[in-house]
């Protein structure tokens, strides 16, 4: 039964007295909230924060609460909610769908705080992780409730043609939320009084079916939603931003850019005439005739040098010419890839520091274009703050930043230094000391690893790095008395660093002969010694691979047991079993000999045969890496996750909410605001629950934080 609490006219009725009593005694409840504008329209800039979605330029119109059974509908335009608070103190279970909007706004507008929840969005994307659309996978799960509810309740979203509906199909009218924005003081319609009160029936349905699903796990749920609401403080507290700062930089960069821009259209207008502007009437010169900011124009230029490099395309998966950063930095040798990652300019003699200065140019274009003046539209209207967006669950089960993205600034320390603490505040930078390196101790049981870690070194302290180059190297220069330092040693202690990172990833010699600068052979050869240093992540890598290929999908920590599901397993055991269709019953059983005869057979009858293998193959390999960098990136995150939930459940016990709270989660960094005079002890905290969180997903090996206290995000 749908009750509804207003002024409208509607046929069921109920007082706000009747809800309370009614949903205060019941174990779990249904919520929703529907916004509409604060300010009249043109008060605010709202192209990047909007009305109806930011909690700052948005009020709650709608109050939907309630079970199957009964949903009450609440005006909150006229209705005062606070009879129904105790309701929200209590320890009843709220469900709801992406239950991060609801906490938001209803602790910015009522300070009423959802500390029970259970999400249905989120439940979905743990149970199917890795099996949601995406740029591979687009014909992937969606998690939408209207998604949900046709997947589950067999419900779809109202087309937009209302004279062609089947009257037993029960639909989902979209658009009836999108009204609410502007619905000002106008009288709720039926429709819309309905339309709310199914945002409390369709998710409490949609719990019980995916309770009924054979893959779920509890605490990985739990995890997830306990960290929704450390998401949803931050999001809603933003992080200080010093606009003047970020203008100064912008300023001192602006000059570089140019400079850059000048010294590549000089190259061209000096050596190639035939990419400059025909001289005419009214220009005697020939200027340069790149747009270098044009993908299409660069492309064309590098293939008239030969040397333009090919990827494969996200879009069409097949390669395809590009001049992506990535891509051209492989073609220089390491001494450029260094001055490149030092961000120092040269003059260009050649093609290769042409290259190297095209690249340094489309650094400084993102400082002066997506980091420049542009950028500033991310301070908020209302709090002057910076607000970003996070998504929640990615593949791996990280966090995304966007909205701005603050995941991606420029390694630049000046745009770190413009997020600044507030007044009377001080600002906490704590991170996770090797954690990666840590926990593929942790995984692969490496006894040399843990070892090092957990006890420390007598030569190397705590320089993993160092300590991984040592053993490295003096297997492969046969010098057992070699000890690899930063100070003497600055070229094999990156080469160890890099190993231990993409080797851990799935990176292959011939991906990592780019990263060295040299052959593929030697690639291979470091990669052996960094295995033979580290004998047992040799057979952890082994099973990773086959248990994926076997299972279909990964297990990315065992403690929650979040697991990360290929779409592509199908696909690859039906391409197998079309290819061996084509064999004899007894081909395995037969000679080497008979093998390769039968084989030119199939492969001279079925020439497609070949691509399949080489389908098969890609496929298999991308589930091969996959398998070795997941559960690595994702037990990570959830440690970082934990740490924040333990991090904002220990404030709150302690009441210190308001002296110590997160701004920013960044993988292996926690950021955090504290009262000035509480920066000490703020520190401490944040660092023992970063660390009692890392340690919760870890038996073997020791986990550490480091920190400062500071006036902005620097570290």
């Amino acid at each position: 039964m749908i009750y509804f609490i207003g002024n409208s006219d509607y046929k069921n009725k109920a007082t706000l007295q009747e809800c309370f009593d009614y949903c205060f005694k019941k174990e779990i409840l249904g919520i929703d909230i529907e916004t509409t504008r604060l300010y009249k329209q043109g008060t605010y800039d709202e192209s990047e924060y909007k009305a109806g979605l930011d909690p700052y330029l948005s009020k709650i119109c709608m109050l939907q609460i309630g079970d199957i059974e009964n949903q009450y509908v609440i005006d909150t335009r006229v209705i005062d909610i606070s009879l129904l608070i105790p309701i929200f103190k209590t320890n009843i279970l709220f469900v709801g769908h992406y239950l991060k909007f609801e906490y938001i706004h209803l602790k910015h507008n009522y300070n009423i705080v959802l500390e029970n929840i259970y999400d249905t969005m989120l439940s979905d994307q743990v149970i199917f992780n890795g099996l949601g659309k995406s740029k591979d996978n687009p014909e992937g799960l969606r998690f939408s409730l209207e998604a949900l509810c046709d997947r589950y309740l067999g419900i779809k979203k109202q087309d937009n043609n209302l004279f062609n509906q089947d009257e037993d199909d029960e639909t989902i009218d979209k658009s009836t939320r999108l009204g609410f924005i502007n619905i000002g003081d106008r009288d709720f319609t039926e429709k819309e009084i309905e339309y709310g009160a199914k945002d409390i029936e369709y998710p409490l349905l949609i719990k019980s079916l995916q309770e009924q699903n054979s893959y779920f796990p509890k605490e990985c749920l739990s995890l997830e939603f306990e960290f929704e609401k450390v998401l949803g403080d931050i999001e809603l507290k933003g992080i200080n931003f010093d606009k003047e700062k970020w203008i100064n930089t912008y300023n001192e960069k602006l000059p570089i850019y140019e400079f850059r821009l000048k010294k590549l259209n000089t190259f061209i207008e000096q050596n190639y005439k035939n990419f400059c502007t025909i001289p005419d009437l009214f220009n005697t010169e020939q200027n340069c005739d790149i747009l270098w900011s044009s993908p299409d124009q660069v492309i064309q230029f590098l293939r008239f040098l030969n040397i333009c490099p090919k990827e494969k395309s996200k879009q069409t998966k097949k390669m395809e010419w590009t001049c992506g950063a990535k891509s051209v930095l492989k073609l220089l040798p390491r001494n450029l890839k260094e001055l490149y990652e030092k961000d120092i300019d040269i003059d260009i003699t050649d093609i290769n520091t042409f290259l190297l200065n095209y690249l340094l140019w489309n650094k400084s274009k993102q400082c002066c274009t997506t980091f420049g003046e542009e950028w500033l539209k991310n301070i908020h209207p209302i709090t002057k703050r910076v607000h970003t967006s996070y998504t929640q669950i990615l593949n791996t089960g990280r966090i995304s930043s966007r909205n701005p993205n603050l995941q991606n600034l420029p390694a630049d320390e000046s745009y770190r230094q413009c997020f600044i603490q507030s007044i009377g505040n001080k600002f906490l930078n704590c991170d996770f000391s090797s954690q990666e390196s840590r926990v593929l101790a942790e995984v692969s049981g490496d006894k040399k690893m843990l070892d090092f870690f957990n006890n420390g070194h007598p030569i190397h302290k705590t320089d993993f790095h160092s300590f991984t180059g040592t053993n490295m190297f003096s297997l492969l220069r046969n010098d057992p008395d070699l000890i690899i330092n930063k100070k003497d040693f600055p070229e094999e202690r990156q080469i160890a660093k890099t190993i231990s990172f993409k080797v851990a990833y799935g990176g292959s010699a011939y991906t990592l002969k780019d990263d060295f600068g040299t052959s593929e052979e030697e690639a291979q050869l470091f990669i052996d010694n960094f295995l033979n240093a580290f004998p047992d992540l040799k057979s952890y890598f082994k099973n990773c691979e086959e248990n994926v290929l076997k299972t279909g999908y990964i297990i990315i920590d065992k403690t929650t047991n979040r697991r990360w599901f290929s779409p592509d397993f199908d696909k690859l055991e039906k391409i197998n079993k079309e290819i061996w269709s084509y064999f004899p019953d007894n081909y395995r059983k037969l000679s080497k000999e008979q093998r390769e005869k039968v084989k030119k057979e199939v492969y001279l009858k079925n020439p497609h045969v070949k691509d399949m293998w080489s389908l098969y193959f890609t496929i298999q390999s991308s589930l091969k890496r996959t398998s070795l960098n997941y559960p690595i990136q994702g037990l990570a995150g959830s440690q970082t996750k934990k740490s924040a939930v333990l991090f904002r459940k220990y404030c709150i016990e302690n009441n210190l909410q308001d002296k110590l709270f997160l701004v920013n989660l960044i993988h292996d960094e926690c950021s955090a605001e504290v009262n000035e005079n509480f920066a000490e002890k703020g520190l401490q905290i944040l660092k023992s629950k970063m660390i009692e969180g890392a340690q919760f997903f870890c038996e073997k090996v020791k986990m550490d934080a480091e920190g400062n206290i500071n006036t902005n995000w620097s570290k």
